[in-house]
């Protein structure tokens, strides 16, 4: 169902912004400063809604029929332009840009809301016969293009917005598995789930405004992955339409019976067919959660603390390392306090420089157990160097971390963009790709006369490594900020890939990565992909030219 309180243009729901309070303007001003704009207090406007035009629907009376008699259950089919601009695209920094000027790429011919897996079949179905493009579409969240309505083959297209078909199934208490509907939201599945007792605890920044079915398509990981793992984890079977028929893969918790194919379908990015529904592992709600900050003076030392953690095997939720950009820029974000300034002079004569970096550590579960593992967690950083600072900072972290992505159309409104690029590499390779990607990101951009920021953290990590996660602000180009884009982030991919990261950790593939996937998949494995893509969908119906190339014809 389309949510007319979700922003058409931007993230998140009209109305909600991330509150910088009375110091708004003097972080605006010392933002300016270190990007040396000159006015960033110059508004840059939207387009209006109404302004868009979008070309007749090439659908025609034929096929909407059709469409809505596959609709038995309580579905809708619409032609309606708001609904056709508001599936055109994602969300990510050129989505963004694109739906401020207006310059749709394309958009979908008609959208079809479902609301049972036996309306996805019927719909997918007509689809097929039809040869219409069929593009699902959970919350709309995608980063990377990979919701984007677009063919490359310019047939027709059907988005299909999944949120209708939406719920627990079935709460198997004995076995831990929850077994939901591919469009459920993910405070939708919190809420059902704590209210018998029990937790998913997937929390990926996109909560709010994402679906089960998208964090199995796009690979996700939330934010307490480091004690739950990452969602292709906690699948232990998964339903889908196909074009070749229904596929229902084995549930349960292992199998040594052949390939898991489980495993193809999580980041298949609706390639393969339509998601309907996903049993997951759930565990029991928590009975405690505490989350602390700890200090250290650079970023390395960080990093070795950060990885000991990992190595001794304590059940954490919440390890975040940022560098020292990334601290310096949250406490000016941070409401203005005498005593932190105070304080961070302080620290500043004790060793804590620029470089200081704050690491978030955390957990849930039995009191003892929280209480044992943030003792040793503890331990092991001071050896590292770090102070503990206690609760507070980490707390305001918590309590404002689905906010923070609301601060990039602030900031856009300002021309100033926030792009975002994560990748996963080992241990070793960690600082060579942190500082290939700044070096990128400086030299891209000094080519157009412009500055940026490069911060980054460490938001998920395993024994051989991290995942890398980039945050890049930099001055607009307000007459073509794609083009301005496009080079930018080719760099920053460039960069990552030359040092061994991979393309994407947990945000998928969809258009944006595809040249960079299909280089790290490399020749052979292409081809085994394209070879599921041919035996279930031959003729390239589902979410056409994301993931992988269409072949020739």
């Amino acid at each position: 169902m389309t949510r007319k309180d979700w922003k058409w243009n931007g993230w998140g729901t009209e109305g909600v912004r991330y509150d910088l309070g009375s110091h708004r303007e003097a972080f605006l001003q010392w933002l300016g400063s270190r990007l040396e704009m000159d006015a960033p207090g110059t508004r840059w406007p939207s387009v209006a809604l109404g302004d868009i035009l979008l070309p007749e629907t090439r659908i025609d009376g034929g096929g909407l029929q059709d469409l809505g008699a596959a609709l038995t259950t309580g579905g809708s089919v619409t032609t309606d332009p708001e609904d056709r601009i508001r599936h055109a695209m994602g969300r990510s920094l050129v989505d963004l840009f694109r739906y401020r000027l207006g310059r749709l790429p394309g958009s979908p011919d008609a959208v079809v809301h479902v609301t049972s897996r036996e309306e996805v079949a019927a719909v997918g179905r007509v689809c097929a016969a039809r040869g219409l493009a069929l593009v699902p579409f959970g919350g709309g969240s995608s980063v990377v293009g990979g919701v984007e309505a677009v063919d490359p083959r310019n047939r027709p297209i059907v988005t299909m917005n999944l949120r209708g078909w939406s719920g627990i199934q079935d709460l198997r208490e004995e076995d831990g598995y929850a077994v939901v509907a591919a469009g459920t939201l993910g405070p939708d599945l919190e809420t059902a789930l704590n209210a018998r007792g029990w937790s998913l605890g997937h929390f990926p920044q996109s909560f709010e405004f994402s679906t089960v079915g998208g964090w199995v398509a796009s690979r996700s990981s939330g934010q307490q992955s480091n004690q739950y793992g990452d969602i292709a984890d906690m699948v232990a079977g998964c339903r889908l339409w196909t074009p070749a028929g229904d596929w229902q893969t084995w549930e349960g918790p292992v199998s040594g019976a052949g390939p898991d194919l489980r495993e193809v379908v999580a980041g298949s990015e609706g390639t393969l067919g339509v998601l309907t529904d996903v049993t997951l592992q759930v565990h029991r709600l928590p009975k405690t959660f505490r989350i602390q900050a700890v200090l250290f003076p650079s970023f390395v030392e960080g990093t070795g603390a950060l990885k000991a953690i990992v190595e001794a095997g304590l059940r954490l939720s919440f390890l975040r390392l940022s560098d020292g950009e990334e601290t310096a820029f949250y406490l000016k974000i941070g409401h203005p306090n005498r005593w932190k300034d105070l304080g961070m002079a302080v620290l500043g004569r004790l060793g804590f420089g620029p470089d200081r970096s704050v690491m978030l550590l955390g957990t849930e579960g039995d009191p003892e157990e929280v209480d044992r593992a943030t003792a040793e967690a503890l331990r092991i950083a001071k050896r590292h160097g770090g102070l503990s600072l206690g609760q507070g900072p980490a707390s305001g972290w918590h309590r404002d971390r689905f906010r923070h992505p609301y601060l990039r159309d602030d900031l856009l409104d300002h021309g100033i963009a926030i792009e975002t690029h994560e990748t996963a590499v080992p241990w070793s390779r960690v600082d060579p790709v942190r500082q290939s990607v700044r070096q990128a990101v400086a030299e891209t951009l000094a080519r157009q006369g412009r500055r940026a920021i490069v911060m980054a953290h460490l938001s998920h990590s395993y024994p051989a490594g991290t995942c890398i996660y980039f945050i890049v602000i930099y001055p607009v180009d307000r007459e073509d900020p794609v083009a301005q884009w496009r080079p930018l982030k080719a760099a920053i991919a460039d960069a990552a890939a030359r040092h061994g990261g991979t393309i994407s950790h947990h945000h998928g593939v969809g258009l944006d990565h595809r040249p960079w996937w299909v280089q790290e998949t490399g020749p052979v494995g292409l081809r085994l992909i394209q070879g599921m893509k041919a035996a279930l969908d031959p003729d390239h119906l589902c979410n056409p030219g994301k993931l992988m190339p269409l072949p020739e014809g």
